[in-house]
């Protein structure tokens, strides 16, 4: 007998019952999920803002002047590339056949090797007092440091024939810096990939900013002049020098070698600077040094070229970096000025070692040097 009409009895669920019911998210899942994605929404931004920021600069192609052939220099005081040859295939215009020519192309840009340009300027502001082209391979992280001389003896319409005075003869700031990196190149047969020139007085506040740089000062410095308002007092020995000192260390020149001894000892301060900088404790200021570079610092690299490149150098070992200064030689006398000679094999040899950034080797007919014997 059914008391109730069905086989399941009077409370039994239908088909439609039997589903799972759907649970309806609470108000602080429904906010921590909406968190959640609004998080990856801002990661996947950040990270295309960065990836199109913060990047290398972009590599120069080097160009042929017009009137440069095979073989040949320009008539005129340019710079000239190294050069390689491609077989290319063209129609000959009598017999309408194909034929194979040689055809001299610029020699390619090393992917990932940059040199940039590092100069500073003296107490008049006029003149390159350090001049230095820094190397980076960001294949194996390795890094190069070259010292021009700053009393270089040079081709050029100057009254003062020497290289550190081109950033002033072209008007200094960006046009000054540029003409000296043309000057460069035409010297050392590359193009540097960028410039960074820092004045004399933020200089001083990159030292002070990371609380003095210890080094190891080579001798007793003492040098006098009220006429610029230098003075140099420093004893030998291990210690942390403050921004003054620091100036007074790179310019001092009282040394047997002087300018080229300066130059090695600018070589090891840049080093320690740099590792300074570098170092956690001082990352927390990048705020300051950036506030710092935008108001004493003439460049050409954005503030995302210098990001890459600082990640880059904290990849790099400082210890292992290698330094060279231009050979030459002294009593280089033009318009009573005693310029220093450079000796262009010896610089071709250092150039290609380690600073070269094509893939073909820069030869005398890539260069245009002032030798002493071209004087007479």
């Amino acid at each position: 007998m059914k008391l109730y009409g069905n086989r399941g009895g009077a409370y039994a669920p239908s088909p439609r019952d039997r589903r799972p019911r759907k649970r309806r998210l609470s108000g602080v899942q429904r906010g921590s999920l909406l968190l959640l994605a609004s998080l990856f929404i801002l990661v996947g931004t950040v990270a295309a803002i960065y990836r199109d920021f913060v990047k290398p600069v972009q590599l120069k192609t080097p160009q042929l002047p017009p009137s440069a052939g095979v073989g040949e220099k320009s008539d005129t005081s340019s710079f000239t590339p190294p050069t390689t040859i491609e077989i290319e295939t063209e129609i000959d215009a009598s017999t309408g056949q194909e034929v194979e020519v040689e055809v001299e192309v610029p020699a390619s840009h090393k992917e990932g090797f940059y040199n940039i340009l590092i100069c500073g300027t003296d107490d008049s502001g006029s003149c390159t007092d350090t001049i230095m082209i820094a190397r980076l391979d960001v294949n194996d992280h390795s890094l190069a440091l070259l010292s021009v001389p700053r009393d270089t003896l040079i081709y050029g319409n100057y009254t003062i024939p020497k290289i550190n005075s081109v950033y002033g003869a072209a008007g200094g700031g960006a046009e000054g810096v540029e003409a000296l990196a043309a000057k460069l190149a035409e010297t050392l047969g590359f193009q540097v990939d960028g410039y960074v020139l820092v004045k004399l007085e933020a200089f001083i506040e990159l030292v002070d900013l990371v609380d003095g740089v210890e080094f190891d000062v080579p001798e007793r410095l003492y040098y006098a002049d009220p006429s610029q308002d230098l003075y140099i007092d420093l004893q030998p020995g291990l210690q942390t020098l403050n921004g003054i000192q620091a100036m007074g260390l790179v310019r001092y020149r009282g040394y047997d070698m002087a300018d080229i001894a300066r130059t090695g000892v600018q070589q090891d301060f840049v080093r320690n600077l740099a590792k300074k900088y570098l170092s956690l404790t001082t990352l927390a200021k990048v705020g300051e040094l950036a506030a710092l570079l935008q108001e004493n610092v003439v460049t050409d690299l954005t503030l995302g070229n210098m990001v890459y490149f600082g990640q880059e150098l904290l990849k790099c070992d400082f210890d292992q970096m290698i330094t060279h200064t231009l050979e030459g030689e002294g009593q280089a006398y033009v318009n009573g000025q005693d310029c220093y000679a450079l000796y262009p094999e010896a610089m071709l040899e250092v150039v290609n070692a380690y600073f070269n950034p094509y893939d073909a080797e820069i030869t005398l007919d890539n260069v245009t040097v002032r030798t002493k014997s071209s004087l007479g």
